[in-house]
Formats: C-alpha cells, structure tokens, sequence
C-alpha cells in the first residue's frame, strides 16, 4: 500500500514538474515513479537500495531509494543520513532532482523533532508534576514545624514557586515555534532557501524561482530592476550552509520546507 501511495505522489509530482516547464525534473520523477510502480512495496526498494550501494557506494538515486524507504519503517536516522548524502551527490551532478531530495530531507527532519518535542514535552510535565509534589512536600513540612508563625513560611514557598515556573517558561521559550526568519527565505518563493543564488546587486534568491523570473519576466534583477542574465548568478554556499545551520538548530522549522 505504501509503495502504491508513493507512486500516485510521484506521478502527481512529475506532472507539476512538466506543467511548470522543469522538464529534467519531470523525467526524474517520472523515472522514480516507474520504479516504484514496478516495485511496489518499500522492502523491495530498500532491498534494491542496498545492493545498488554495494555496487557503487556513490549512487545518488541509490541513497535517495534507501532514505525514503528507511522514512517509512520510521527509521529516522538513517533516512536522514542517505537523504543528506544523495542531496550531497545532487548538488554535484547539478542534477534537478536535488529539491525532491531536500524535501524528502525536510520531511525526515521534521519527523525527528517532532518525536523528540512530543518526548520532551512528555518528560517535562513528569518532572513538573514530581517537583510541584516535592515543594509542596517541603512547604508543609516547613509550616508543621514553625507553629503559628506562617508568614515567612509562605513567603518562601510562593518565591520558590515563582522561580521555578520561569526556569519553565524559559526552557520553554527555547522550542517556541514561529515563522522562519526572513533572512532564510527567499524574497520570491516566501520559503526557506534550498539553492540561493546571488545577483550582481548583491540580493540572494531561490535558484528555481530566479531563473523562472528570467525565462518568463525579464533578464533583470527582480528587486533593484537592474539588467542581468542567468550567466551572472552564483551560488550562495555561505547562505546555504547558514541556513541549513539555523534549521538544524530550529528543527520545527523544517516544516516550512516540506
């Protein structure tokens, strides 16, 4: 059923591809999809994967077959280390592939955090609950033991609770979600860099989107207007590796590029 449901998304994908005019993408995954329809079920991928690696370690497709099957036995680690090394050896090739791949990376990324925040929101209300019993434990000792004199007894106690509700709140705010900063997306797609690209007036952009402008709209910087051709771009490796920095460390992020 699994593969079934991959080769209906692939044939969707490859349709977009060739409506869009990616033409070598379109072919890409209309490859895949043969694949998968030929195969059928994941196991069988992975299986093929495999000995398609042992045959030639640096197989591209071999890495991206093996990290999407290893997605779907929520084998998350692994996935994610034959996606990133197939997107490594896309972005070698140039081959147009290389978005399904970050995709499929994204997806794998963002399944990981939200295992690990459903396990640490899960770990956090088991420690709030014992540490709330414990300064209560504490509080009630306190007062049996002062007598009459309580003031000071509540005193400390509503301080203690106080403070360990902002150690929470802080701990919180650092997995707090929100929209990608704007320094990582791009002005033309509104989503997070995969490929950026540099202009002569010194403003990046989504390869894909930019050379779209220049086919359908104008040889012409899509901010600043100033003349430019597709010959005058180079790749952003700085903002890539920045990007891909600011995602590792904000993994809710990851969700934008799915």
């Amino acid at each position: 059923m699994a593969g079934r449901e991959a080769a209906e998304t692939l044939k969707a994908e490859g349709n977009a591809a060739f409506q869009k005019q990616k033409y070598g993408a379109a072919v890409d995954v209309s490859n895949i999809h043969t694949l998968f329809c030929a195969r059928g079920e994941w196991e069988d991928v992975e299986r093929d994967s495999r000995k398609a690696l042992e045959l030639e370690p640096r197989s591209m497709k071999g890495h991206y077959f093996l990290g999407q099957a290893l997605r779907q036995r929520n084998d998350t680690d692994g996935s994610i280390q034959h996606l990133t090394k197939a997107l490594e050896l896309a972005r070698e090739l140039g081959d147009s592939i290389r978005d399904g791949i970050w995709r499929e990376l994204a997806k794998a990324k963002y399944s990981r955090w939200q295992v690990e925040s459903a396990t640490r929101k899960a770990e956090q209300a088991m420690l709030q609950e014992r540490l709330n019993a414990l300064l209560l434990q504490d509080h009630r000792k306190a007062l049996a033991e002062v007598g009459q004199n309580r003031a000071e007894v509540q005193q400390q106690h509503d301080h203690e609770m106080a403070a360990f509700k902002r150690l929470l709140e802080l701990g919180e705010k650092s997995y707090k979600e929100y929209e990608p900063d704007n320094a990582y997306t791009c002005r033309l797609t509104m989503e997070v860099f995969r490929e950026p690209v540099v202009t002569p007036s010194g403003l990046s952009y989504e390869q894909g989107a930019l050379q779209e402008h220049l086919n359908k709209v104008g040889n012409f910087d899509p901010v600043t207007r100033k003349p430019m051709a597709a010959k005058d771009v180079i790749p952003n490796l700085a903002l890539r590796a920045a990007t891909e920095h600011y995602l590792d460390t904000n993994p809710w992020a990851w969700a934008d590029v799915c």
